[in-house]
């Protein structure tokens, strides 16, 4: 049976699709939250940081802008959309920090003031899906997940930031597994074929 993926505009995007084409997969750009209903998976992708106002603390440290605020508008659309209709969700950096934010969970807004989270790193307490495909990953992310969303189980960390969460219908990673080469593809053959 054939799969087809929507991909939110964003960092990387193009990566996405790029791997789909190869997993002859169909990806379409998911602009419109219409495009949701005849999906299979929605990935939300990486980028600018998501507003402090949805876990509930004032900007001190995040990078936003009219544009990034619009984006935050409606991708929340889209992820509250995608879970009605029961579709698969795959948060992927900033996707992971919206959706754990969405449902409830707190992002810290500045990394280095616990730890530093660049270049690449091991994952700790390694649990679930991301166990089988993930042991170092990239880290290109100031902002992190603190407290998970209501729902989302953490299944990795580092440093004292969740990495990686999984709920119903739901995994989010922090890293970029886009950018992982063979790992990608065995991840994205994983979760668009094989995921139930």
């Amino acid at each position: 049976m054939s799969k087809t993926v929507g991909v939110t505009p964003g960092a990387f995007s193009t990566s996405f699709h790029h791997i789909c084409e190869i997993l002859s997969v169909e990806s379409v750009v998911l602009d419109k939250p219409t495009l949701v209903e005849n999906l299979d998976l929605v990935i939300l992708t990486g980028g600018a940081d998501i507003n402090p106002a949805l876990y509930g603390q004032e900007n001190t440290h995040s990078y936003i802008n009219a544009y990034s605020m619009q984006r935050d508008i409606y991708e929340i659309h889209v992820l509250n959309y995608a879970r009605k209709l029961g579709k698969k969700i795959l948060g992927v950096c900033r996707g992971h920090q919206l959706i754990n934010a969405v449902l409830g969970g707190t992002l810290v807004q500045e990394i280095g003031m616990m730890v530093r989270h660049g270049g690449h790193h091991d994952l700790t307490d390694k649990e679930g899906v991301i166990s089988h495909f993930f042991d170092r990953v990239n880290s290109m992310h100031h902002q992190g997940v603190l407290v998970p969303g209501v729902g989302l189980t953490p299944t990795s960390r580092y440093g004292g930031v969740i990495e990686s969460t999984e709920g119903k219908d739901i995994l989010s990673v922090q890293w970029h597994p886009e950018a992982m080469g063979k790992q990608a593809l065995e991840f994205f053959n994983h979760i668009i074929k094989e995921w139930e």
